[in-house]
């Protein structure tokens, strides 16, 4: 199977999921996830007219897509062959973001303060483990075998060490809603809530000593980054005011904004020069040229578009 120069966009608000041909900068075709699983023989995944809520995915070797469902509390598991739902696997309460390292998935459970670790070979449940409030996104750090939470709603980040049993807290004076980890650094954006204005905060973080090396808070509420690997310029999504910001963390300035519309949700790299991003408001898949700094193109998709699965 070749899916180089392909995406596929997870529709929360439709249970779609949009499959995206770059080159041609259109939606190849729509698949219904309700209507395939309802479909199939076995009674185990027929589901009611409850929304599934599909949000983020994984894509491993093997040819099978994992997709969360933050209205069912489910993993799907897709043969990407034939676009057929083979395996669904229920987890904790809104499981959002989804990683996979050595065999195993891992899946944050915004609802319950949980993750939950899968068997990728049986797909199965292993374990469940407490973290703190709202995890939201996840890291791995794949040289020293660790699992890093941004837990959203506790001021903290969750340090899950793969090899020995046991976690680590790191205390955060703010919010973390997105991490992203990067040579011996960990950067993140937090939500500054003091009840008077409406801050963010980019903060870079000594990932030995656990220690803050800057911080650079900045006005509006933005709800996740984007780290292009060994630059210093990150790109932040602003919820609340419909920009693209382009920031420079060596300076701490913002550098330029573009006008997006509507609600910029998720922010994807397609590994060369084309960062794509979900509208959750406007329904909208942006593609936006890094080098020219400009929207190169505007591709509709399902509603409440969330998670971006980019293949390169």
């Amino acid at each position: 199977m070749i899916f180089d120069g392909k995406a596929i966009v997870a529709n929360t608000g439709e249970d779609t999921l949009s499959f995206i041909d770059l080159i041609d900068r259109k939606v190849m075709e729509t698949i219904d996830l309700k209507k395939i699983i309802n479909n199939k023989e076995d009674n185990r995944f027929l589901i009611d007219n409850s929304l599934i809520g599909p949000h983020d995915m994984i894509y491993s070797n093997e040819g099978y897509l994992y997709c969360t469902n933050v209205y069912s509390n489910s993993i799907f598991k897709m043969d990407m062959r034939n676009k057929k739902i083979i395996d669904v696997l229920y987890v904790g309460s809104f499981p959002t973001c989804i990683k996979s390292f050595q065999g195993k998935i891992f899946v944050a459970n915004s609802d319950s303060n949980s993750i939950s670790i899968i068997s990728e070979k049986t797909f199965s449940l292993i374990e469940s483990i407490p973290v703190g409030e709202k995890p939201i996104d996840m890291e791995v750090d794949r040289e020293h075998m660790k699992l890093y939470i941004a837990n959203s709603n506790s001021h903290n980040i969750s340090i899950i060490d793969l090899i020995e049993s046991g976690n680590r807290v790191v205390k955060l004076d703010h919010n973390p809603i997105k991490i992203i980890l990067e040579d011996e650094y960990i950067y993140i954006l937090s939500i500054v809530n003091n009840g008077i204005c409406n801050k963010s905060n980019i903060s870079i973080m000594d990932r030995k000593t656990y220690r803050i090396q800057e911080s650079i808070d900045f006005s509006g509420i933005f709800n996740t980054m984007l780290k292009i690997n060994g630059s210093e310029i990150i790109f932040i999504t602003g919820i609340g005011d419909g920009y693209l910001y382009r920031m420079d963390m060596k300076r701490g300035n913002v550098l330029s904004k573009t006008y997006l519309k509507g609600m910029p949700n998720k922010l994807e790299w397609d590994g060369d020069s084309i960062i794509l991003i979900t509208n959750i408001s406007t329904n909208i898949l942006t593609l936006f040229d890094m080098n020219t700094n400009k929207i190169i193109d505007n591709i509709e998709v399902g509603e409440e578009p969330n998670g971006i699965l980019v293949f390169n």
